[in-house]
């Protein structure tokens, strides 16, 4: 009989237990995952959608409190950066948003895709901190992206390595014509 007790006592102990590692949302940002991760960005569910359309529920393993994915506007893409850009092109994964104890972030999945880059002018955009970005040549861009993959130290204030996570756009031809450093803290 003891026995018995034990073990439903020690059952309803785990799925209390269980249940609070689940929820995501900000009264858990002391939880693990704060601090930065060099495989995510924050996805935070601000951005406005431009065509009204569903999101990928795929992301948002745990639900929790991070409430809906979010959408992004009308033709941007998130994508991870996997090797260090050439000239001209990058290979890069598709970036969903995973709910955290910090919000939404986004992460690579599945293989890399190989993107080139528009000829002309394309709109380059590097992270220098919450919110703030700094327009720089594209080439720029590519020299950024390889550091943080590659050598984080050689990377100069006031920019940071934020998970590798860029905002691009694309032509008719899906050639690169923005793309913009995700930041996250």
């Amino acid at each position: 009989m003891k026995a018995t007790r034990r073990l439903i006592s020690s059952l309803a102990i785990v799925a209390a237990l269980g249940g609070g590692l689940t929820a995501c949302g900000p009264e858990d940002d002391s939880a693990a995952g704060s601090g930065g991760s060099s495989s995510g960005a924050s996805a935070k569910p601000s951005a406005k959608p431009a065509d009204g359309g569903s999101a990928d529920k795929s992301g948002g393993e745990g639900g929790g409190d991070c409430g809906q994915p979010p959408k992004l506007p009308a033709g941007h893409k998130m994508v991870e950066i996997a090797v260090p850009p050439s000239k001209g092109s990058m290979s890069a994964k598709d970036a969903k948003p995973t709910c955290t104890p910090n919000d939404w972030i986004y992460h690579g999945e599945g293989k890399a895709k190989y993107y080139l880059f528009a000829t002309g002018e394309v709109k380059a955009e590097i992270s220098t901190g919450s919110g703030s970005h700094k327009t720089v040549p594209v080439g720029e861009l590519w020299m950024h992206a390889g550091d943080c993959l590659t050598n984080q130290s050689a990377v100069k204030q006031p920019y940071t390595c934020s998970g590798n996570i860029y905002d691009i756009t694309q032509d008719s031809e899906g050639k690169v014509t923005t793309i913009k450093e995700v930041w996250h803290p």
